[in-house]
């Protein structure tokens, strides 16, 4: 017997066949004779018509077509004839089984077969076995195809799936000579940030238009499969060398420049590309798949385009694997915490506030750089938690200065840019700040200016709900990011934070006293609030003074400190 269940073939048409002999046995068990069973096989149209249809199976179009095969068929079939009409039958019935008829409506139909004997010897219900026994068969057989499928195939790109990988890569190994390479190419496409959201069906979409643009643009004998959302496979059989991974690697990064409709909306996506290769003799399948799949996040890593696998590139990664453990373990065993750098009214030289850092606790014995930690925890699906702890840290610390110490001072705390995304933020921080009896004003929320280049519908609406429950906005880091000075002027910035790149040396380099001069005018022109970071010195400060900036913070008043420190220099101060 044999079977096709092809992919595209999986929603309306299923085949299962039988040999000629295989049908000759399964007649002989049955107790009939071919002979016999060819010249004297016929169909009842009267009870044919008696069978009872329902409208939803008149609406089955296999259904209509297994009745006009059995009203029009043939006398006196040969053997070769019998099993092409057999065959038929068994395409039709199973196709519209899928299509919802009942398997009762087909063993009804299948009871309008009559058998009779030259001698009038009716066998008829000898051929109902004989019918009965290929349909349950047929069936049951394929029921384990149709599971099958679903196991290692999927179902929307209608590729093999990463349970198949494995199997064809050692297949191929095996089928390899010495000197023969096999290759295999891992790719992760990234969706650029979009208006359109990437619901279940846009996802699916974007995954069909991805396969379509990928088999445009491999070799005919390349196996594509399909590894989860977003992310496939292409097995190379004959790979030539490296130089044919570097043009294939290129052709994928040419194919993906342009961008995707979906919902009659555009999107772009990025493809990363991680390979390997090896001998036939040289490694085992699961060496290969793992290799590929180290030169892959080497490459997401990175952000390039291309990462061929390397012993270098896995020692990276292990160094890497180890760091992200250690920042977990910090994280979940509350040894971060957060210091102190205080920011001074230049009009009256008095504490302002102070600017919260991210810190290791010494005790810990290691330490990473801040924002390498918040970067690994955003990586590891902790960010949003980390944010959490961060503004309810903050109001903490915030409430005892203030009813605890009578330190009437702000402070300050930086957001990620995906925080502007979320829209539960609004509801979490006026949560926070009533809990522990704050102003809004008492928390100044500062964002990069690399975080206003993701300005857009979603994050406005977080930005201007923040804004409207009264909290008020720092932006950070300002002359370093490439910001619009329109979006500047519209957004709700209280206070401008120049780099400290262009105020450490102000004293010696012109450039930099006259960009700091143009930016705190500026930002007067719309009324904003000036803050200069990076003041180490008195003649520093000096100059500071000269150009009316508000604010300042810097090592020349002090470095960042534990909150126990700063509170006895926020009281001297």
């Amino acid at each position: 017997m044999s079977e096709n269940l092809a992919p595209s073939e999986t929603v309306h048409e299923v085949e299962i066949a039988y040999s000629k002999q295989e049908l000759l046995d399964r007649l002989q068990t049955c107790g009939l004779k071919p002979q016999i069973l060819h010249s004297h096989v016929k169909v009842n149209l009267e009870k044919l018509k008696q069978v009872d249809l329902t409208e939803k199976t008149r609406a089955n179009t296999y259904l209509q077509q297994l009745c006009e095969t059995l009203e029009n068929w043939q006398l006196k079939q040969s053997n070769e004839s019998f099993t092409t009409h057999i065959n038929q039958l068994i395409f039709l019935w199973l196709n519209a089984i899928q299509d919802g008829a009942r398997p009762q409506t087909i063993l009804n139909l299948l009871k309008c077969f009559e058998l009779k004997s030259s001698f009038g010897v009716s066998n008829s219900s000898k051929l109902h076995l004989f019918l009965f026994g290929l349909l349950a068969e047929t069936t049951h057989k394929h029921q384990q195809l149709a599971l099958d499928y679903v196991l290692n195939y999927d179902a929307n790109t209608e590729l093999p799936n990463a349970s198949q990988i494995t199997l064809n890569l050692d297949a191929a190994i095996n089928r390899a000579n010495e000197r023969k390479l096999i290759g295999l190419v891992s790719l992760h496409f990234q969706a650029a940030r979009s208006k359109l959201a990437l619901s279940k069906l846009n996802l699916a979409n974007l995954n069909k238009q991805i396969v379509n643009i990928l088999l445009q643009n491999i070799g005919p004998d390349f196996q594509l499969y399909f590894s989860g959302d977003s992310q496939f496979d292409i097995l190379i059989p004959n790979l030539t060398g490296v130089t044919q991974l570097n043009l294939l690697a290129a052709k994928i990064g040419r194919a993906f420049e342009q961008m995707i409709f979906l919902n009659h909306q555009s999107i772009l996506v990025t493809p990363f590309i991680g390979c390997a290769f090896t001998l036939a003799t040289a490694q085992t399948a699961h060496d290969l798949y793992s290799d590929a799949k180290l030169a892959l996040e080497s490459a997401i890593s990175k952000q390039q385009l291309f990462v061929l696998y390397s012993d270098e590139i896995k020692q990276q990664l292990t160094e890497q694997n180890n760091l992200e453990a250690r920042v977990l373990e910090a994280f979940n065993s509350d040894n971060l915490t957060l210091f102190f750098q205080p920011i001074v009214n230049l009009k009256n030289g008095k504490c302002a506030g102070a600017e919260l850092l991210l810190r290791w606790s010494e005790s810990f014995g290691y330490n990473v750089y801040p924002s390498l930690t918040i970067e690994i925890l955003n990586k590891v699906g902790k960010g949003k938690l980390f944010t959490r702890w961060l503004i309810n840290s903050a109001c903490r610390y915030a409430s005892e200065l203030i009813y605890e110490h009578n330190l009437k001072i702000y402070l300050t705390i930086n957001l990620r840019a995906e925080d502007l995304y979320d829209t539960e933020l609004p509801y979490l921080l006026s949560q926070a700040i009533a809990l522990w009896k704050l102003d809004p004003k008492d928390i100044i929320l500062e964002i990069t200016e690399n975080g206003i280049l993701e300005y857009n519908e979603s994050s406005n609406s977080v930005i201007s709900q923040l804004a409207e429950n009264g909290f008020k906005f720092a932006l950070d880091d300002f002359g370093t990011g490439f910001s619009s000075l329109s979006r500047l002027r519209t957004m709700p910035i209280d206070l401008i934070k120049i780099d400290q790149s262009f105020v450490r040396d102000i004293t010696h380099s012109k450039d930099d006293f006259e960009i700091v001069q143009s930016i705190a005018m500026l930002a007067k022109s719309l009324g904003k609030e000036v803050l200069a970071e990076g003041v180490e010195d008195e003649a520093c400060l000096a100059q500071i003074k000269k150009l009316e900036i508000d604010k300042c913070q810097g090592y020349y008043f002090a470095k960042p400190m534990p909150f126990e420190q700063f509170i006895d220099w926020a009281k001297a101060h």
